[in-house]
C-alpha cells in the first residue's frame, strides 16, 4: 500500500503505475487522500513494515509497533529519527550542500535562505541498503506475529 494525504494522491498513482510498469503483477495499490488518521493507524498497524521519510505516518507507524524503515537528511535524523535497531532502521544521506549551486543547507533558516532548486537531498540513500533492512523487518514482524 501506498499512503499519503490529498497532496501525494498523484505522485502516489505514478508510484503504483511505475511498479505495475516494472513488475506487472505486484500487488500494489494507492490508499493516499482516502484514509482517515484513524483508519490509518489501523492500516500500519496491520502493515509487515513501513518504508517511508520522515514523516507522519513514519512516526505513526512506530507508535502503533510498525517496524519501519525511515530515510532522513542528516539535519532530520537528529531530531526525529528512530532509536534502536530492534524494529527500527534508519538511512541517512550526508548532503550538506544544494548539489546545484553550493549552499550550505544545513545553515537554511539560521545564516543563510533557503535556495531556488528542488533536488532531492536523500538521493544519495542506496536502494540495495533500503530493500535489505525491508527484507529483514519483514521477515521479523512476520515471525513475531506468528505468521
Amino acid at each position: 500500500m501506498v499512503v499519503g494525504d490529498d497532496g501525494d494522491a498523484a505522485a502516489s498513482d505514478e508510484i503504483v503505475r511505475l511498479t505495475l510498469a516494472s513488475a506487472p503483477g505486484t500487488d500494489i495499490s494507492s490508499l493516499a487522500g482516502k484514509l482517515s488518521l484513524g483508519e490509518l493507524a489501523g492500516v500500519l498497524k496491520a502493515s509487515a513494515v513501513l518504508v517511508g521519510n520522515d514523516s507522519g505516518p513514519r512516526h505513526l507507524a512506530q507508535a502503533v509497533g510498525t517496524p519501519t524503515v525511515g530515510i532522513y537528511w542528516i539535519g532530520n535524523v537528529i531530531n526525529a529519527g528512530a532509536l534502536g535497531r530492534t524494529l527500527h532502521r534508519v538511512h541517512l544521506s550526508w548532503v550538506t550542500a544544494c548539489p546545484v549551486c553550493g549552499v550550505d543547507v544545513t545553515q537554511v533558516g539560521w545564516t543563510a535562505e533557503r535556495c531556488e532548486h528542488e533536488n532531492s537531498f536523500v538521493r544519495t540513500v542506496k536502494p540495495a541498503e533500503v530493500y535489505e533492512d525491508i527484507r529483514e523487518l519483514t521477515a521479523t514482524s512476520l515471525l513475531l506475529r506468528g505468521r
